[in-house]
């Protein structure tokens, strides 16, 4: 089993922080990698809805991404599966004394296929978790700061993470 975490602390209050990470039309700015995403089953969000994520790269799978619990702007959780490999992930939304949010990740990979495009599962979720978050934060930001969005530009990956 593989653990991660990772942190963020965001200007942005908790109930915009929700609603920017809720919304999967901008994954993309986080993370240049989702094809189709859409909810197979159940209301969005809610537990033992489904959702399934199209990968583009560094390999091309399709995510079954189950959600296990959630209370909306508090906390999420939900369980991926894909090609034999099985990811167990939470993400908590906390005051921060700052006014704004800590958004803090972290799971478990209960099983792996073995390598990926090269890289073990674990150095692509720990990269894949920096980089979707550090832009994450830096989109919450911007909006927070009632920045203008449509030219951010966010970080590569996986060739610069």
């Amino acid at each position: 089993m593989f653990r991660f975490q990772y942190s963020i602390v965001t200007r942005a209050q908790r109930g915009p922080a929700w609603e920017i990470f809720t919304d999967f039309t901008k994954w993309n700015s986080f993370a240049k990698i989702y094809g189709k995403i859409s909810w197979r089953q159940g209301l969005p969000w809610h537990p033992s809805s489904r959702m399934e994520l199209e990968i583009l790269q560094p390999i091309h799978a399709v995510i079954d991404h189950i959600i296990t619990s959630c209370a909306p702007a508090r906390r999420v959780g939900w369980i991926d599966t894909t090609m034999g490999a099985v990811l167990a992930q939470w993400v908590m939304f906390e005051d921060d004394s700052s006014g704004g949010t800590r958004v803090h990740t972290w799971g478990d990979l209960l099983h792996s296929a073995g390598n990926l495009a090269g890289n073990s599962p674990e150095e692509l979720i720990t990269r894949f978790t920096r980089v979707w978050y550090e832009n994450y934060r830096t989109y919450c930001d911007l909006i927070a700061a009632g920045a203008e969005t449509a030219n951010f530009s966010p970080l590569a990956f996986p060739e610069n993470a």
